[in-house]
């Protein structure tokens, strides 16, 4: 790998800098990392800009410009090249397949409270939401009702299909999949974003060992959200 001059390092910092400004000022950052992080990622942009700035007005007042740095700093150039050629999406089926599912961390019963369902039919629920109801009762606060709730077409064994999503903690590094089984329908390709209108199985994903079931009713096909990620 051939070394990497003063002006070329500073070039590669000034470029690192502008496509994390460039990810963070649009919708592309949310592929990667949680929302809350847009401005942290716009600050270290303009940190790294600023640092070439600086840079070249040190090369300007005298410094050398044939002076080398480690070759190591090419590797600055790689995230800024795999985004503009390949960017990434964000994760989906083929990840979720061979992910472990999020396990739900069970509380002594006298410290857990679920709230009662809204009246609305169907009842609008977050798929986290459905799973936990499952683990700590079995569904009793789902029994009777229809629920609607969206995510993406995923696989398993025994030609079981599964409305998905990630749920994400800093970045997609450390997601983990929350899904739950469903029936009733003939499901649509892979990572396909759905909507689904569906009554839970009673007792499957009691316990939080496994996922729920659902026997879905009415199934609509969606765009993907904003922001993919829970």
């Amino acid at each position: 790998m051939a070394a990497v001059t003063r002006a070329t390092q500073t070039l590669l910092l000034a470029i690192t800098g502008a496509v994390l400004i460039r990810m963070a000022s649009g919708d592309a950052y949310l592929r990667y990392v949680n929302s809350w992080m847009r401005w942290p990622l716009i600050a270290c942009g303009a940190l790294l800009v600023l640092l070439a700035l600086v840079d070249v007005w040190r090369q300007d007042d005298g410094e050398e410009h044939d002076s080398h740095v480690p070759r190591a700093a090419w590797l600055l150039f790689v995230p800024s090249l795999v985004f503009f050629l390949i960017a990434p999406p964000a994760l989906g089926a083929h990840f979720a397949e061979r992910a472990q599912t999020a396990p739900v961390a069970l509380e002594p019963a006298d410290e857990v409270f679920l709230p009662e369902l809204p009246d609305t039919d169907p009842v609008p629920v977050l798929l986290d939401d459905l799973i936990i109801r499952a683990a700590y009762d079995g569904g009793a606060t789902l029994a009777d009702r229809r629920l609607t709730f969206s995510g993406f077409v995923s696989r398993g064994g025994s030609d079981r299909w599964f409305v998905t999503r990630f749920g994400i903690n800093c970045c997609a590094a450390d997601a983990t999949v929350m899904r739950v089984a469903a029936t009733g329908v003939e499901p649509p390709a892979d990572d396909q974003w759905v909507r689904v209108v569906a009554r839970h199985v009673p007792g499957s994903g009691d316990g939080g060992t496994s996922e729920p079931e659902v026997v879905v009713e009415e199934l609509e096909l969606i765009e993907p959200p904003r922001n993919q990620y829970r």
